[in-house]
């Protein structure tokens, strides 16, 4: 697929019960010039049923045993043939609204990142509402990756590290902002986002961000955590009024 300009990619294991509705949003934005990729790892709960059901929607499907999501997601990049990647997982949903907007951008080419809004939760009453914001990467986590375009050239000269098993993905993004690679964040919204996963262990995922922190930034570290905490307990008092 020479002239594909955007490999959407899946990384599945048993979530049979959810993927229902990302292929469904996939289905919804699918055009000639987008190829849809699964790379599963061994389900045994029907989840390759599903995807074997789908017929022309997937054009590439992996399935055999990883290391890990990232391992498996590294792969995902190698199979691709998109000149930009966008990762959904399998329990999130693309939301085509933002999708003209965004595939114009990635057609210009002059980004390596191009980044979009997730909500989480409920669609129409969204609990968090994630707007990129790249300068704020030393502080935080705060690209959010169902909505981020990365070009697949990136991703293959910087893959994910694999002995991270959460925050892999921050730490790629802190690598490219600190290499001052060209972001672009658009006004619009590609991706629902529902909250649970590997993600949800808070204290490994801050073991992880704390690491990727103090390797990335060395001595700025300090400095930047100390100005962090202010920023935070400023936050919290001017809520309280």
């Amino acid at each position: 697929m020479s002239d594909c300009l955007l490999s959407i990619i899946t990384v599945t294991w048993n979530c049979a019960a959810t993927l229902g509705r990302t292929v469904a949003s996939v289905r919804a934005i699918k055009r000639g010039n987008i190829e849809y990729v699964v790379i599963d790892g061994g389900s045994t709960d029907g989840t390759l049923d599903i995807v074997r059901g789908l017929g022309g929607l997937v054009d590439c499907l992996v399935s055999e045993p990883d290391s890990g999501i990232y391992n498996a997601m590294n792969k995902g990049v190698r199979f691709a043939r998109g000149c930009y990647v966008l990762f959904i997982n399998g329990d999130d949903v693309l939301i085509p609204d933002g999708f003209p907007v965004v595939m114009d951008a990635m057609a210009r080419g002059t980004h390596g990142i191009v980044c979009a809004t997730t909500l989480v939760g409920d669609p129409l009453c969204p609990e968090e509402i994630l707007v990129a914001r790249p300068w704020r990467l030393p502080f935080f986590n705060s690209i959010p990756h169902p909505s981020s375009f990365v070009r697949r050239e990136l991703l293959l000269h910087n893959p994910f590290r694999e002995d991270l098993r959460i925050v892999s993905d921050y730490d790629f993004f802190l690598g490219a902002y600190l290499a001052r690679e060209s972001f672009c964040v658009l006004p619009v919204v590609t991706a629902l986002h529902y909250r649970g996963g590997a993600s949800g262990d808070v204290q490994r995922s801050q073991t992880e961000l704390d690491q990727v922190r103090r390797e990335r930034l060395g001595w700025r570290c300090p400095l930047i955590n100390g100005a962090a905490s202010v920023y935070r307990q400023g936050k919290r008092l001017f809520c309280r009024y």
